[in-house]
């Protein structure tokens, strides 16, 4: 009887660990749409949104999300990738839409600005940009989870534009875009929730770094260990608030019928550390699974790609024990202690709160930020600030009018250009690294005017006198014929047989005279008689 009872409780044991396989493979089917455009055809370009995009797409992988991923792309492409979203995110289990550029609202309804957009007519915002509602359309139904993240409250141009060509009968745009409503009438054990970069009708920041200040705090805090969705917005409001002093405030909506964790649902139990013999090199393993040390892997690869205090502690808190935990505090301190230059004193930068004490204390005054020109630049920080041909042309303009060497301004950042950015960099007590952040670009622009306008106006007196001289009409000389050398034979010829000298039309001959030649020289006959054939005259 035990027998059976012990292969009866084996089989409900099996049982259930097939259903719980099956749960977690049901829970893994996670999808993601990540998209960012900065590199507008229309507008000035934006600093943040493709490193804020290859950012999340980053943190959403790591979490287990198949993203689909796009920057910088025209309608043609937002339409391919909300397609492929669409499909791919039918039957998920957790679909998230991700989007950083332009958006506007008009009339109360919201719209993406894809890269291409010029809006100079109504009809344009059915033609040519992409609208909220289609996205909510793509999510997959009840009982799976939607989400959509929206950073694109930023300051529009193209929305000016557009308001410009609106009837002035009708409801025009207005800043930032309009709430959502999420109707919670048939949710199940699903749902939708809809994040805002700052609350609605405000413009959100670009900050002064690689991204934005509200996609960096939803990287530090979306995919923690154990932290709910809707708790780690509630992080990320606070975290923002205090880093902008108030003047963005995020925000979400949601009707969820469930948890939802885009991290891991609970903190990893801590391993005992082994105890090492004598003969033994102590060593930790980053990990007790392969997916842990992955993940692990990749954070710690984005913290040390970064190297700011902001990425080295989100490595710090989700592994405090992990393999490279001694060398992030190490580059903490580091970074810490680095010193920012006010006019010409060096002073020494204080420590700064954590990043979960400044979430406890949002609603105090904020701590003084460091000064965002002595932020290291990097070929990342560079490429954020989305220079374009003309723009690097302009930059190069601007080295030369302040007596720095490069060949020319050919939009091309070669050797020249970049020691000369290194030595400005260096002349600004700035650290010499050849590229340039968004503030120390924003800078040099204000340095250099006054220079690049007396260059450009000498350059340009400089092409008008040449196009003058080239204009000039010149005397035009008549061109000397060409002697030519006599053939040999006929000089040979001519030196045998020598021509006599031509007569003088002094001593023109006399009339009735014939002159003939012979070999006594010359001699005249009566014009009635000819010439002698043996040269002499016979009379």
């Amino acid at each position: 009887m035990r027998f059976w009872a012990a292969i009866v409780g084996l089989f409900f044991l099996a049982a259930a660990d097939l259903l719980q396989a099956s749960a977690c493979a049901a829970g893994n089917n996670r999808v993601a749409l990540v998209i960012g455009n900065s590199k507008y055809v229309y507008a000035p370009a934006l600093p943040n949104p493709a490193g804020d995009a290859r950012l999340m797409a980053e943190v959403l992988r790591m979490a287990g999300f198949n993203v689909i991923e796009g920057v910088d792309l025209d309608y043609a492409g937002m339409r391919d990738r909300l397609n492929k979203f669409t499909e791919a995110s039918y039957d998920a289990d957790t679909a998230l839409i991700y989007y950083a550029g332009h958006g506007m609202q008009v009339n109360g309804k919201n719209y993406l600005i894809p890269a291409d957009a010029e809006l100079t007519a109504p009809a344009h915002l059915k033609t040519r940009t992409i609208q909220i509602d289609e996205l909510l359309a793509a999510l997959p139904p009840d009982p799976a989870v939607g989400i959509v993240i929206l950073d694109a409250c930023r300051d529009n141009p193209l929305a000016r534009t557009l308001a410009a060509s609106l009837p002035k009968s009708r409801s025009t745009t207005a800043p930032g875009l309009a709430p959502i409503d999420v109707s919670s009438a048939d949710v199940g054990t699903g749902g939708v929730l809809i994040a805002f970069a700052t609350d609605p009708g405000a413009v959100s920041y670009d900050g002064n770094g690689a991204n934005s200040p509200y996609t960096m705090s939803l990287a530090r805090h979306l995919a923690e260990p154990g932290v709910e969705i809707q708790s780690a917005l509630t992080r990320v409001r606070g975290e923002v608030t205090a880093e902008t002093d108030g003047r963005q405030r995020p925000w979400h909506n949601a009707s969820l019928g469930r948890e939802v964790f885009i991290g891991p649902q609970a903190p990893p139990p801590a391993a005992p550390a082994p105890q090492p013999s004598a003969t033994e090199t102590p060593a930790e393993l980053p990990s007790t699974d392969a997916r842990g040390w992955e993940i692990e892997q990749r954070v710690w690869d984005e913290a040390s790609k970064r190297n700011t205090l902001a990425h080295y502690e989100a490595y710090l808190r989700q592994f405090p024990k992990g393999a490279f935990a001694d060398l992030a505090r190490l580059n903490v301190d580091q970074l810490k202690k680095q010193p920012i230059t006010v006019g010409n004193a060096p002073t020494v930068v204080a420590n700064t709160q954590s990043d979960a004490s400044r979430s406890a204390t949002a609603a105090e005054p904020p701590a003084a930020a460091a000064n965002p020109e002595t932020d290291v630049g990097t070929e990342l920080t560079e490429s954020a600030i989305g220079l374009d041909h003309q723009e690097k042309i302009d930059l190069q303009e601007r080295l030369l009018a302040i007596g720095y060497d490069l060949d020319g301004a050919d939009g091309d950042f070669g050797i020249k250009t970049r020691r000369a950015i290194g030595r400005w960099q260096e002349e600004n007590q700035l650290a010499p690294t050849t590229f340039l952040t968004s503030k120390q670009y924003g800078r040099l622009k204000l340095d250099t005017d006054d220079a690049v306008k007396s260059y450009r106006a000498q350059r340009a007196s400089e092409a008008e006198a040449k196009k003058q001289e080239s204009a000039t009409p010149q005397r035009t000389q008549k061109p000397q014929p060409v002697v030519r050398a006599k053939p040999r034979r006929e000089r040979q010829r001519e030196a045998a047989n020598p021509r006599p000298a031509p007569r003088s039309k002094a001593t023109g001959r006399k009339s009735g005279f014939r002159t003939c030649s012979g070999i006594d020289g010359t001699f005249e006959v009566p014009a009635s008689q000819r010439c002698p054939l043996s040269g002499y005259a016979h009379y």
